[in-house]
């Protein structure tokens, strides 16, 4: 019987410090906090739950998921097909007079907004924020003007965004594809990290608007 007690002391103890283990597994881990599911609902679950019958932690398991999340979904992702986007842009095209023909006009849903924002500007949009942006970047110790995949990863999850969409904003802003990112595209990737934030949906491509002037 005091074994039973033991165990269900250490229960609720886990339960009660189930904010500290949240975020030790973040800082450990590099998870973003919006990988992490409510921990008031998670609190009330686990104590209806037997600790007893809990498996333990395999790490090869934990190391497929985080490939999956971070590579395969992303992955996946950019095979969505776009076609009932286009669908919804033609339907919703403003037909007749000025607007005939003219399925690119600035009155369709989400021009001017989110990932369509500097579409028509001479300048990059990104540039706005760009003291901001080059302000942090200077602050990860870039080498040889550039930042690796981890380095960018620490600062990104600071965003609370899932590691999900954090990993195709990574994708996107990594327009060379050799891993790093370089100013311009830690600025391109601050921007899309905003983008969502705001509310707005991340492309499965990068807009022609968006990419760095330094990579046209």
């Amino acid at each position: 019987m005091p074994s039973v007690f033991g165990k269900d002391s250490k229960k609720k103890e886990l339960i009660a410090k189930l904010d500290q283990i949240y975020a030790q597994i973040q800082r450990e881990h590099q998870i973003s906090p919006g990988d992490f599911p409510d921990i008031n609902r998670m609190k009330e679950q686990l104590a209806h739950q037997d600790f007893t019958k809990f498996r333990s932690l395999e790490k090869k398991l934990l190391d497929r998921v985080d490939k999956m999340l971070t590579e395969d979904i992303t992955q996946l992702m950019t095979m969505v097909p776009q076609e009932e986007k286009i669908a919804f842009d033609k339907s919703n095209a403003v037909k007749g007079g000025a607007f005939e023909d003219h399925i690119d006009n600035p009155f369709g849903a989400g021009r001017g907004e989110g990932i369509d924002a500097g579409r028509d500007a001479h300048e990059w949009i990104v540039n706005q924020d760009r003291d901001k942006y080059d302000a942090v970047f200077e602050t990860l110790n870039p080498v040889d003007g550039k930042i690796t995949g981890s380095t960018a990863k620490q600062e990104m999850v600071k965003s609370k965004l899932p590691t999900s969409i954090l990993g195709k904003i990574w994708k996107l802003s990594d327009v060379d594809k050799d891993g790093m990112l370089d100013m311009d595209e830690w600025a391109l990737a601050s921007h899309l990290m905003k983008i969502k934030l705001e509310g707005h949906e991340i492309p499965n491509t990068l807009p022609d608007h968006l990419v760095p002037p330094s990579k046209r």
